[in-house]
């Protein structure tokens, strides 16, 4: 049976508007949404006739920060994330503050994320080494003895 195209003549509202001024719908019955499309009609009527608009470029969006996190991520730093403390800094926050204070101190821009991936990690030690609520726990013993970096290499 062949189907009805009356969506490629009017609008949704036009025809609930024909319904109700024909009888054919009850003014209870009306949805939700006529009433305020009534009050505040669309300055262009979206109609199915209507040309697509003109595609526009999208703006690139890149932040100083974008720079510096990728040139950690295509070293392969920065993917660690502390599942324990959601309340803390990820790692790759904690590189580019660090790598910020290192540039600050005149650091050559070579050595920085060598000495910035060192200083976070060897601050990730100290973190990791802080005794847990429960040092005799099973997740305490196995995060004590956890390589994470070589984990795969075994």
């Amino acid at each position: 049976m062949a189907t009805s195209r009356l969506e490629r003549i009017g609008t949704i509202f036009t025809r609930v508007e024909g319904l109700l001024t024909r009888g054919a719908m009850k003014p209870d019955d009306r949805p939700l949404w006529f009433d305020v499309y009534k009050a505040f009609p669309p300055i262009v009527e979206p109609k199915f006739a209507r040309p697509k608009p003109e595609a526009k470029a999208i703006r690139q969006i890149l932040y100083k920060e974008d720079i510096i996190r990728a040139k950690f991520h295509a070293q392969g730093h920065g993917i660690g994330i502390n599942m324990l403390s959601p309340a803390g800094e990820t790692q790759v926050k904690k590189l580019i503050q660090q790598y910020e204070k290192l540039k600050s101190e005149g650091v050559p821009e070579n050595e920085l994320i060598e000495k910035s991936v060192a200083a976070v990690s060897t601050e990730r030690q100290l973190d990791a080494k802080i005794s847990p609520k429960n040092p005799d726990s099973v997740t305490a013993q196995v995060l004590a003895e956890a390589d994470l970096k070589n984990i795969f290499k075994e």
